[in-house]
């Protein structure tokens, strides 16, 4: 008893000091935006708008700007999302009958019973390799829907190392609990 009581104490510290981060978080000139695992400059713009190298926002609070930024997020998911989900489908022959990138909280992708593949536009938060692995992830239920060990090794034939970029994507969620972008 003694055990679960210290991981409750533990998980309980660790979500109030997520819940705290989270009502620090704000993104304005000066600070920076994740994108791809990398992180760019926010810059004074004229619009919510990111050129390759920084993201440029207009003055306002961010509570405003949030919807905005969502939304150039959202943008470059689906550019991005589409260009390397093309290549997996050509690599593997596992095709979608479609994708959309959406806003949810709990998971970075999911696939439907009609193989309709939706990815949340945070994946592009995290690095190339990790959203590479949601990716095929992903499109391994196009074929297999379920996780049996018929599901892991289609992944595995594509990523060998898809318990490294699983573990390292727990690591990158971890850190999203501390940002609000809900």
């Amino acid at each position: 008893m003694h055990e679960k009581q210290s991981w409750i104490e533990e998980k309980s510290s660790q979500m109030a000091e997520n819940a705290a981060a989270r009502r620090e978080f704000r993104v304005a000139p000066g600070s920076a935006l994740p994108l791809l695992g990398r992180e760019y400059p926010v810059l004074p713009g004229e619009r919510v708008a990111f050129d390759g190298k920084s993201f440029f926002l207009p003055n306002g609070d961010f509570e405003t700007l949030k919807p905005k930024i969502i939304r150039l997020y959202q943008s470059i998911a689906l550019k991005v999302i589409s260009e390397r989900m093309n290549d997996y489908v050509r690599q593997t022959g596992l095709t979608p009958s479609g994708m959309r990138i959406g806003s949810a909280n709990t998971r970075w992708g999911s696939c439907s019973g009609k193989n309709r593949l939706s990815f949340s536009w945070k994946l592009v938060l995290a690095p190339p390799e990790q959203v590479d692995y949601v990716i095929v992830h992903e499109l391994a239920h196009t074929r297999e829907h379920n996780h049996s060990p018929r599901f892991w090794k289609l992944v595995s034939q594509v990523l060998p190392d898809y318990q490294l970029r699983q573990k390292k994507l727990k690591a990158v969620a971890r850190e999203l609990q501390k940002q609000d972008w809900d």
